[in-house]
């Protein structure tokens, strides 16, 4: 990924000095809302926005700013989009439309356990981008939405804006941190998703009245 890390750097850097703020404001709200972080994740386009920062292009307290304002208003579009048109879209699609009858199972699950995985999503970058749109197919009430992502959301916009701004002049190291925290916040989430199903199989059904 360190490849396509200073690819990223040498197409959008110069256009930082100039328009830093609107890319970042850009490319984070379109991360979560329509699914663009699958094509250029947001971690990376914030952590050159610290980058920037550090060499005083740009103002690091903005940076933070924009990125958390960005991503929140990012990821209630996706929520909102998954709620309204998310059924819909599921039945309508090939293969996909099998999970039909399972957004009963997808609402309790966002009812029972969306909390920690929307705060875990914010942070397993490419996966994570579906999450806000899942929770909105699953229902998941929009308060209880909110009160999970804000604060996941304003520690990712510190975290690796700070990232970029302590440790820029090491990309490799940069790449390295990206990579491994958004896997391991991954494999966190895949680890609760297996334990789950697993106490489901294990717990025996009760007898209908």
């Amino acid at each position: 990924m360190l490849a396509f890390f200073e690819e990223i750097i040498r197409r959008f850097g110069p256009l930082f000095e100039d328009a830093g703020y609107q890319i970042i404001a850009g490319a984070v709200l379109l991360e979560r809302s329509i699914f663009v972080g699958l094509i250029v994740p947001g971690d990376v386009v914030l952590a050159l926005g610290g980058i920037y920062a550090s060499r005083s292009e740009l103002g690091l307290g903005w940076v933070m700013l924009v990125a958390a304002l960005a991503a929140s208003i990012g990821e209630s579009t996706g929520y909102w989009l998954g709620r309204r048109y998310g059924p819909r879209l599921v039945s309508r699609l090939p293969f996909v439309n099998r999970l039909v009858p399972r957004l009963d199972a997808a609402q309790d699950y966002f009812g029972e356990h969306g909390g920690k995985t929307v705060a875990i999503g914010r942070f397993a970058t490419v996966a994570g981008s579906f999450i806000p749109f899942a929770a909105g197919v699953g229902r998941m009430p929009y308060h209880r939405f909110l009160l999970f992502d804000l604060p996941a959301v304003g520690v990712w916009a510190v975290g690796i804006t700070l990232i970029g701004y302590y440790f820029g002049e090491n990309l490799d190291f940069v790449d390295k941190a990206l990579q491994r925290f958004g896997l391991t916040m991954l494999g966190l989430l895949l680890v609760f998703l297996v334990i789950r199903a697993l106490r489901r199989r294990r717990t025996p059904k009760q007898p209908s009245a």
